[in-house]
């Protein structure tokens, strides 16, 4: 590693960066391959070579010599909120993974909420016996749909069948209990289904088993498999309609069932809201370890106006046998986020939430007061705006419009 090379940088904060309390570790191990992803990854099916035993552990002992080493440089932790994702973490065998979460127990703060993601397939009980016996307090299921006729469509290991029973079982140990769906899958022309049909099938059932859903709209990233079938017109991307008929159902039954849709995406009984996601939302500083992961590091006021707000971000090789042989080391480019940026990025950040955007955090980092910087954007979206005495937010019936309103914050803070 090489940070005394990064801080001795000309425009380079010399100020400790503010503390931090998130940790993020990626784990780029799959089953199989989705349809529709576009994370760093490796699968079994083809690169078989990374999955055995040796491999899997030579990564985990990797990551913890990474947290040893960047800890210690970064003066972080300890953490509040640890989420373990990637990849598939729960694809790890038993011991490898509990190598992994033992070993990043002592940097995890009492009370802390701790996530792992797991694929639905690749969750047994001897899994979940090793996890108990840990600090992990929260499990986030990779459901994306329970409808037989989508299933195929995205080319996931395991089937419906595979996803209702992780469920059942998840819900036998006391574990707070996540799961993602998508909306908007592509589909073949002249299915049986509606776009809405296919979700509430979903959601209901999900609905009466777990107190967090993340419901995120597909994107599709050129260069998958799914995006190749839309561009050969095997598969039909559902219409804007189709796409709001649907989000509007799902938020009228989710509501039902005591659920807030406390950001774009996500949707929480009261207290079972995903405070690591909430650290992203609020811009807090936090640390990614693995081969791919991102860290962004903020530095508070210095002498100078114009480092205000200062931030880098720190994206780890994509390589990982590189990464396994050379974990501390900082990677290049590291990415320096100028004011603008960052003040963008907190307002992007901040109005997806139902909480909105903090005033006096933006206050204290960029020496600004929001509402002066972005006033006719406010102005003429006042109808749909939310303020208080420490937040200005968009009303969560408006979340439809978040991407025109940022686009008009940013053009007006050009």
């Amino acid at each position: 590693m090489n940070w005394a090379a990064l801080q001795d940088r000309p425009g380079f904060p010399k100020t400790e960066p503010f503390p931090i309390k998130s940790l993020y570790v990626h784990i780029p191990f799959c089953a199989g391959r989705c349809s529709y992803c576009d994370f760093f990854s490796i699968s079994a099916q083809d690169r078989p070579q990374f999955f055995s035993s040796e491999h899997e552990l030579a990564y985990v002992e990797a990551v913890l010599e990474q947290a040893r080493l960047w800890t210690e440089a970064l003066k972080a932790g300890p953490f509040a909120t640890i989420y373990i994702g990637g990849g598939t973490p729960s694809v790890l065998r038993e011991r490898v993974l509990e190598r992994l979460v033992k070993g990043l127990e002592p940097y995890a703060t009492n009370g802390c909420e701790w996530t792992i993601e797991a694929n639905p397939e690749s969750v047994d009980r001897r899994l979940l016996d090793v996890l108990s016996e840990s600090k992990v307090t929260r499990i986030s299921l990779g459901v994306q749909t329970l409808s037989h006729e989508v299933w195929s469509v995205l080319r996931r290991v395991g089937s419906v069948e595979d996803s209702k029973r992780a469920i059942e079982l998840v819900r036998e140990y006391p574990f707070e209990l996540s799961a993602d769906l998508l909306l908007g899958i592509p589909l073949p022309q002249g299915r049986a289904e509606t776009v809405e049909d296919i979700l509430l099938e979903s959601l209901a059932y999900l609905a009466e088993r777990m107190p967090h859903i993340s419901l995120y709209d597909l994107t599709l990233e050129e260069g998958t498999a799914l995006q190749r079938q839309v561009a050969c017109g095997a598969l039909i991307i559902p219409s804007a309609d189709e796409m709001a008929e649907a989000r509007g159902a799902a938020n009228a039954l989710l509501a039902e069932h005591g659920f807030r849709r406390y950001e774009v995406s996500n949707y929480a009984r009261p207290g079972h809201e995903c405070r690591h996601n909430e650290a992203y939302w609020n811009m807090e500083p936090y640390l990614g370890l693995g081969s791919g992961a991102v860290s962004t590091i903020q530095y508070p006021d210095t002498d100078r106006p114009s480092l205000l707000g200062a931030m880098i971000r720190i994206t780890g090789e994509k390589d990982i046998e590189q990464y396994v042989a050379a974990p501390a080391e900082l990677p290049t480019p590291v990415e320096y986020i100028d004011r603008k940026t960052g003040l963008f990025e907190f307002l992007m950040m901040g109005f997806r939430t139902a909480r909105g955007v903090d005033t006096r955090r933006i206050a204290s980092l960029f020496g600004i007061d929001v509402a002066q910087v972005i006033p006719n954007s406010l102005a003429r979206w006042s109808q749909e705006i939310i303020r208080s005495e420490h937040s200005i937010a968009l009303r969560p019936r408006s979340f439809d419009i978040l991407n025109r309103f940022l686009v008009e914050c940013l053009e007006e803070l050009d």
